[in-house]
């Protein structure tokens, strides 16, 4: 009863917060953002000490080193959270945008004119630097958001969001447009999935089990990707120093990560010394080849290595044992680019460019709440745009239906 009481108050909050949020002016938003960044710079003291409470429970519990580096902030990745406030502070206004207008028969004007969704419920794991992203693009797009974060960065989480919602009070908006939600108990957690009549979206961001979790519980809609099976495929056209160089940047830049490569797959007909030439940047990176495996994110050194009798097995592959989050092509032949462009069903292709680039801040968005592999309402990398909805707006002048 406890839960329910507490979800039940914390979604009446940010939904009376969004009401106030809606029709801030986009001026008002853009300062607030640019003292925040102001902020996050000023007290990297204060963030660094709290991450480093994070940083030590975490290694005493035996955290892989890949979470390790999610969770770690530094000097370089806070002065990182800042620009991508700036950036985001930069960006046009989102909201009040007609997106299409026209004259009906009778003379009514209709638009449709770009809104935010409202109150959004966004849960996530251990990368704190995703409490900035997240409250910033809900933010600038008129929404209040909750923010949810894993156990593990808990200090470092409640921290940032403590310094966005006292900047944004300093500007006369409710510090509630942005709450954080320390208690990592998964009852209330549960409860608040079930506030469909205050919030509007929940945005899930991390492993398979968490996505797989919110989805079933939820009675508020969900935007998801279940997990990150990205695949680089090359070609029997390809040129081989492309093939070695984007393979290696898309497996070994950063392998924890939902956009890097998890399947490497080879036209048959490449020489065996071909494949290798590619392969091997990988092994002396450390990188584990497997054979025979395949739908698996391994989100560490680990690839799992497939031939293929060309780019139509390639594209049948990739629809079976993908996650239609981004799959790469390397190739120099333009009809098997446009086929592999064509018939890849993923949130993003690439054509002879690295699977790391599937990201918002690369797509220019500033920044990313997350990736969606559905196909309602947003799909890849998700900016402030994918937080609006839209309504129609007709302008008469006495006409009534007949």
């Amino acid at each position: 009863m406890e839960n329910e009481l507490q979800a039940k108050k914390i979604s009446q909050t940010a939904k009376s917060a969004s009401l106030g949020l809606r029709t801030l002016s986009a001026e008002l938003r853009n300062n607030a953002l640019q003292k925040i960044a102001a902020n996050l710079r000023l007290k990297q003291e204060e963030i660094i000490r709290e991450n480093e409470k994070d940083m030590e429970a975490a290694k005493a519990s035996g955290m892989p080193a890949s979470m390790l580096d999610r969770l770690a902030l530094n000097p370089k990745r806070i002065e990182d959270m800042a620009k991508g406030v700036e950036e985001i502070a930069a960006f046009a206004d989102p909201l009040g945008k007609v997106l299409e207008r026209r004259t009906l028969a009778n003379g009514i004007d209709i638009s449709r004119i770009s809104v935010p969704l409202g109150a959004i419920f966004f849960i996530y794991e251990s990368r704190p630097n995703v409490t900035i992203d997240g409250a910033a693009l809900c933010f600038k797009s008129g929404n209040a958001v909750i923010l949810r974060g894993g156990k593990e960065s808990v200090h470092s989480s409640s921290c940032l969001a403590s310094i966005f919602s006292q900047t944004i009070a300093e500007f006369g908006i409710s510090k509630d447009a942005v709450q954080y939600i320390d208690n990592p108990d998964r009852g209330l957690l549960g409860c608040l999935l079930k506030q469909s009549e205050y919030l509007d979206l929940v945005i899930p961001r991390g492993g398979e089990g968490l996505i797989r979790a919110v989805s079933e519980q939820s009675k508020i809609p969900v935007i998801k990707h279940f997990n990150g099976i990205c695949h680089v495929y090359i070609d029997k056209s390809a040129d081989l120093n492309k093939a070695a160089n984007i393979l290696y940047n898309a497996k070994v830049q950063r392998p924890s990560v939902c956009n890097a490569a998890e399947t490497a797959l080879f036209h048959k007909d490449l020489p065996k010394e071909s494949v290798e030439q590619v392969l091997k940047p990988l092994k002396e990176a450390g990188v584990e080849l497997h054979h025979g495996k395949y739908g698996i994110e391994y989100l560490d050194l680990q690839i799992s290595v497939c031939f293929v009798n060309g780019v139509e097995e390639a594209c049948e592959h990739i629809e079976k044992n993908g996650s239609h989050h981004t799959e790469a092509i390397i190739a120099e032949d333009a009809a098997v680019l446009e086929y592999f462009a064509n018939n890849v069903d993923s949130s993003s292709v690439m054509l002879n460019a690295s699977t790391r680039f599937a990201d918002g801040g690369q797509y220019g968005l500033g920044a990313e709440v997350g990736i969606s592999t559905d196909k309602l309402h947003a799909r890849g990398p998700m900016g402030m745009e994918s937080l609006c909805s839209y309504k129609w707006l007709l302008k008469g002048s006495g006409q009534v239906r007949e």
